[in-house]
């Protein structure tokens, strides 16, 4: 039994060292045991248990999420979100880079992605950036690690992924995003006005409340969509499901009939992107659960939990540990990947420790959007220095006092669980 556990491990690994899309990886994991077993008859169950991972109705949220976000990038959405956030802050040194991580928290509650927030945000915030002096490779750390603030803050794809895969309340985790955001966001925040006053980057212009009026006029539109999402979720209207549903609808009636920056012609090209998007994102859903089926029938999971707590004896240490490994997969591997295959072999052991499973969720997910920005995968970094024009390796190295600050982001959503857990607990029952 350890023998056939190891070989399935190495299948899986090797596959991925070589760059064999990690949907394929999976899958070929859960085809080689029943090889292994010499059990060729049961490889129907592989087919079966991938049709049974994507046919769910909670996870046609995923694509809904990614169509509306892709409607709302595509509608200039982001642009009047930047000016409402410049708006509010514009009286500070260095104010657009802090403007570029308000301004990923405000599309964040439309997104729902990381990628898709650093471009956004960062082609509209480049130009000017470079224009009032601030480096290249600075603006690029600043874009790179506030866009995975749009996996945090609701509507996340992420948390929904997680929400399928360990079984608990979709509105749940979509609420376990906003305290990390707002953690993750304020000291971003912070240490940007520090270095805007330290390097006296940028010019500031004084604060007008009617500025402020006249960008929330022209940004409301963009900020009524998550009041739509959550308030129809938790007011018991709508399901995440159809909130997804009713988001795409209303992305359309803002980008085609407020802002007329959508035409009927370029719809084809966003479904396009958007389906390219989903059926990556399910196709591996559907193999993680070929996978888990596969761990479960070996036994995995138990023997992980059992070997965990045979070893960690207080849920802090087992946290503790967790997030070391988080970071390291997170700094290899697409976070809904890393979720997919990590949930059903660490639950178990979260259970066993009595940990609430949706306050892990919410960690999970915060650990691995750092790993959005942390080499070498590191996509968040790519996307933004392809549009700042710095490289990867001038980024990296602006981005390290940003990693470390998210290393302390973690470690106080460790000792403070509360900022995770508060908001599901107190509105959703």
């Amino acid at each position: 039994m350890a023998m056939i556990t190891i070989c399935l491990l190495l299948i899986l690994f090797l596959s991925i060292a070589i760059g064999t899309p990690i949907a394929v990886s999976l899958g070929l994991t859960a085809v080689g045991y029943f090889m292994l077993k010499g059990q060729w008859p049961f490889l129907f169950l592989v087919a079966q248990r991938l049709f049974a991972g994507c046919n769910s109705f909670e996870l046609i949220a995923i694509p809904l999420f990614v169509l509306s976000g892709d409607i709302m990038y595509n509608g200039a959405i982001s642009k009047a979100l930047v000016n409402l956030a410049k708006s509010l802050i514009g009286w500070a040194r260095g104010n657009l880079a802090m403007t570029t991580t308000l301004g990923a928290m405000f599309f964040g509650a439309v997104s729902g992605s990381g990628p898709a927030t650093a471009s956004a945000i960062g082609a509209i915030v480049a130009t000017p950036m470079e224009e009032e002096g601030y480096p290249k490779a600075y603006t690029s750390a600043v874009i790179a690690a506030s866009a995975p603030l749009g996996s945090l803050i609701p509507p996340s794809i992420l948390m929904v992924i997680y929400g399928a895969a360990a079984g608990t309340s979709i509105a749940k985790m979509l609420l376990a995003g906003v305290g990390p955001g707002i953690l993750f966001g304020v000291l971003f925040l912070l240490y940007e006005m520090y270095v805007g006053r330290k390097y006296s980057y940028g010019t500031v212009t004084a604060f007008s409340i009617s500025k402020v009026f006249k960008a929330l006029r022209e940004g409301i539109w963009a900020l009524i969509a998550p009041l739509i999402i959550l308030g129809g979720i938790y007011s018991g209207t709508f399901t995440p499901t159809e909130a997804a549903a009713v988001t795409v609808f209303y992305s359309l009636f803002v980008g085609m009939c407020i802002n007329h920056t959508i035409k009927l012609k370029s719809l084809p090209d966003i479904l396009l992107t958007s389906s390219i998007t989903s059926g990556a994102v399910l196709f591996v859903l559907g193999t993680v659960a070929a996978f888990g089926y596969v761990l479960t029938r070996e036994g995995i999971p138990q023997k992980l939990t059992m070997l965990l707590t045979s070893t960690i004896k207080t849920p802090l240490v087992f946290l503790l540990v967790v997030q070391v490994i988080l970071l390291v997969v997170g700094m290899l591997m697409n976070g809904s990947a890393a979720i997919m295959i990590l949930t059903p072999l660490l639950l178990p052991a979260v259970l066993r420790y009595g940990i609430d499973p949706v306050y892990f969720g919410g960690l999970m997910v915060a650990n691995l959007c750092v790993g959005m920005y942390t080499p070498p995968v590191a996509v968040t970094s790519f996307v933004s220095a392809r549009v700042t024009g710095a490289t990867f390796d001038e980024t990296n190295k602006a981005l390290m006092p940003l990693l470390l600050i998210s290393v302390l982001a973690i470690l106080i959503l460790i000792f403070v669980p509360k900022i995770i857990s508060y908001l599901p607990n107190a509105l959703w029952r």
